[in-house]
């Protein structure tokens, strides 16, 4: 089935306000409307796939514009995700994004997934188990494919520390923040499964997400919330050509739930960062997160200024810029 998305016409409504055992994919969500200033401000993180996505821009060979994703802040559908965890009706979160948005919307780390990692955590492999670093800027300025060294060292051993994240063509082997395990048996014990804005291309590869290995008639209910076309359509109990923040609002709407302002103030990060010792700072020069935007960084004071687009290490890899393969028939 599907249902374009009309404040008319809503029969998505169906199922998902009964949802009591859920695992939920969420990748890229475009939007943040920040209720508390009833201000919209956009996330600043383009998609990859979509008509102006990233790669798309690439292979047609024109420029790809970037802000800075320092500024990004979780939007509406991320805190309302995090609101339908803590009434207990969304029971996992698999993302495979890097931007960490999910874990700065109050999300607990036990409740998340980042399948791809956190642009904001670093970790020492050397410690056992592995030492966590969570920052409050993106540590992979200087990391790419099969380079991962961040250039700092481990605060307890003095190994290199790398970053999490999981690039095309590489197989992720870090227990925390991908957390494999808990998405797992999340999605064995999920009643339904609600993906949003994600074109599923890498996601149908893990079938342990989907429950392949079980009859149909068993497999969670799968709703799909995405404006194109997906592989996993015709597995769909719905599919609808919506934005992630019009279904969310409404689904929020439906269960008489109030979705949280997004509050730098109350951003987890912070408190889960640990600072750079003496001599770091200048090992970055990425903008650092602030809890307010008059506030002064000691971070940033021996960043060099620039004009230009700040990009991860990890943003925009994975582009073949070369021509398409042809399909063999």
């Amino acid at each position: 089935m599907r249902f374009p998305i009309t404040p008319e016409l809503s029969p998505w409504r169906l199922g998902l306000s009964a949802v009591q055992s859920a695992c939920l994919l969420c990748p890229r969500v475009m939007t943040t409307p920040n209720k508390g200033s009833k201000a919209l401000k956009a996330a600043s993180i383009p998609d990859y796939r979509g008509p102006n996505g990233v790669w798309t821009l690439l292979q047609k060979g024109r420029r790809v514009s970037a802000a800075d994703l320092s500024e990004a802040e979780p939007t509406l559908t991320h805190m309302s995700i995090a609101r339908l965890h803590e009434q207990k009706l969304v029971q996992h979160v698999v993302s495979q994004n890097c931007d960490g948005l999910h874990l700065r919307s109050g999300l607990p780390r036990s409740a998340i997934s980042e399948l791809h990692g956190n642009m904001y955590i670093e970790v020492c492999t050397a410690c056992t188990p592995n030492r966590e670093y969570v920052r409050v800027f993106d540590v992979t300025e200087r990391t790419a494919l099969h380079r991962h060294q961040t250039g700092r060292a481990c605060h307890k051993c003095g190994a290199p520390l790398r970053d999490t994240i999981v690039h095309f063509g590489e197989r992720g082997t870090l227990g925390q923040p991908l957390n494999w395990e808990a998405a797992t048996q999340a999605a064995s014990k999920a009643d339904t499964i609600l993906c949003l804005g994600s074109s599923l291309k890498v996601l149908k590869k893990y079938p342990c997400l989907w429950c392949m290995t079980k009859p149909p008639s068993r497999r969670p209910k799968l709703y799909i919330v995405n404006l194109q076309w997906t592989p996993k359509d015709d597995w769909a109990a719905l599919k609808l050509h919506g934005k992630c923040d019009d279904v969310m609002q409404l689904l929020m709407d439906e269960l008489g739930l109030e979705i949280p302002p997004y509050s730098r103030w109350q951003d987890p990060i912070f408190s889960l960062a640990t600072p750079l010792r003496a001599g770091e700072e200048g090992s970055h020069s990425r903008k650092s997160l602030r809890r307010s935007r008059e506030e002064p960084s000691p971070g940033d004071q021996g960043a060099p200024l620039s004009s230009a687009p700040i990009l991860g290490g990890w943003f925009g890899r994975g582009c073949a810029k070369g021509t398409k393969r042809k399909r063999v028939t």
